[in-house]
């Protein structure tokens, strides 16, 4: 009797260690599991989180899910876009000046401002033949200066100024000069530009630095053809 009681304990102590294996099994194979799902959603996570801010930054400043620039983001310049710190001046009797100065803010979307003669200049007044005619006068007197028609507004806001003339007894003709005296030009870049039938820009120059001693003043271009400008521009600006 007592060999059947103690058969029975041990199997019963049998089946109750092989229950308890197979749980810990389970509950080993549970925890393993919940950890690897656990791993794959913050693997997804990541994987989410780095694909919208790659999308942000791949899409050129598009925000996701936008289609338009954020404010701010101003994208290519383009010809004729203003350009805030420059001023293109330009004086003209024939047309020859006001052509290579349109063309300089053309390319450089600078503002742009027509030096006119309260006086217009009429063909006897350029006439060079004549001693007497008012371009001769006036360039034969280093105390002329012929009046300006207007003003420009802001000019201290501008940093690089482009001025241009046609060449006048191989210099300035006398109403650059009342702009010169006129306004300040101290600390500024300027940018001389000219047309002559043959004449350098040289004396042009060294007239305008002795003007403006406290401006930088760059050696400039004699303009043969508004097709010089593009290289030229290139070379000047910053």
């Amino acid at each position: 009797m007592k060999r059947i009681f103690s058969l029975i304990l041990v199997c019963m102590m049998t089946f109750s260690l092989a229950g308890c294996s197979a749980g810990e099994s389970r509950a080993a194979e549970s925890s393993a599991a919940m950890q690897s799902g656990v791993g794959r959603e913050n693997g997804a996570v990541s994987e989410s989180s780095a694909a919208a801010e790659n999308g942000t930054v791949a899409g050129n400043g598009l925000a996701a899910g936008t289609s338009e620039l954020p404010a701010g983001s101003g994208g290519q310049e383009t010809a004729g876009e203003a350009s805030a710190d420059t001023l293109v001046i330009y004086f003209s009797c024939t047309g020859n000046t006001k052509a290579a100065a349109e063309e300089i803010q053309r390319q450089t979307g600078a503002d742009i401002f027509e030096i006119v003669p309260e006086i217009p200049y009429t063909a006897e007044d350029l006439n060079y033949n004549d001693d007497n005619s008012r371009a001769n006068q006036e360039q034969s007197d280093d105390s002329a200066r012929p009046a300006i028609s207007g003003s420009i507004d802001n000019f201290d806001s501008y940093e690089i100024v482009f001025v241009g003339y046609p060449i006048w007894w191989g210099t300035l003709p006398k109403i650059v000069n009342t702009l010169l005296d006129t306004y300040d030009f101290s600390g500024k870049t300027v940018i001389p530009f000219c047309t002559s039938g043959g004449s350098g820009i040289g004396t042009s120059v060294s007239a305008i630095r002795e003007a403006e001693p406290e401006a930088s003043v760059l050696d400039g271009l004699r303009v043969g053809d508004t097709s010089d400008i593009a290289g030229w521009l290139e070379e000047v600006l910053p």
